[in-house]
């Protein structure tokens, strides 16, 4: 009894320390053996008629970011976010663009090969400041979803890289990193 205890106390103190970190390095993982079937829940989060989707959710402790770009096959693009970034402020994010860049899934293989489904895009859209020092704007942005292939033959989180003003204009860009999920997976 003192033995399942005791083990329950480690993994508890491991799972506070885990949390307190804010490192971009996830513990190393094993890699898929077999490439991914279509995930259960690809009718669930990737709306009908649509081609692909890329989810991003920041693991940051200081700031966080959730995105999600929707592709259809006529190059229409849809998707939303939430950010909130300190000294900054909090927001929702309207993507109305898309450019893949890079191979597909999986793991960098070359598009069409496998699947085509991009690894990394840069989402473009309208930002709408609800807090913060541009309360009540609205603002270009351009998300860079970056895939490091993570968690996959890598021990770094993907990233994501987000300015508030279009992709020619010189401004600040906050970066995460998160997990960028695929689907169809």
């Amino acid at each position: 009894m003192r033995f399942c205890s005791r083990r329950s106390l480690l993994a508890a103190a491991l799972l506070v320390s885990a949390a307190c970190s804010d490192s971009p390095t996830a513990p190393p993982s094993q890699p898929d053996p077999d490439p991914a079937d279509l995930s259960i829940i690809t009718p669930v989060i990737l709306p009908a008629g649509a081609d692909w989707g890329l989810y991003f959710q920041s693991f940051n402790q200081t700031r966080s970011l959730t995105a999600r770009v929707i592709h259809y096959p006529d190059g229409t693009v849809s998707g939303s976010g939430i950010f909130a970034i300190p000294l900054v402020g909090t927001g929702v994010l309207r993507v109305t663009g898309a450019t893949p860049y890079g191979n597909c899934i999986p793991q960098g293989s070359p598009c069409g090969t496998v699947t085509n489904i991009p690894e990394s895009a840069v989402a473009t859209g309208t930002a709408r400041f609800l807090s913060g020092r541009m309360v009540g704007q609205q603002v270009p942005f351009t998300l860079d979803l970056h895939s490091t292939f993570f968690p996959d033959q890598t021990t770094i989180f993907d990233m994501a890289f987000l300015k508030f003003c279009s992709a020619e204009s010189s401004c600040p860009i906050y970066d995460f990193f998160g997990e960028l999920h695929h689907e169809p997976q």
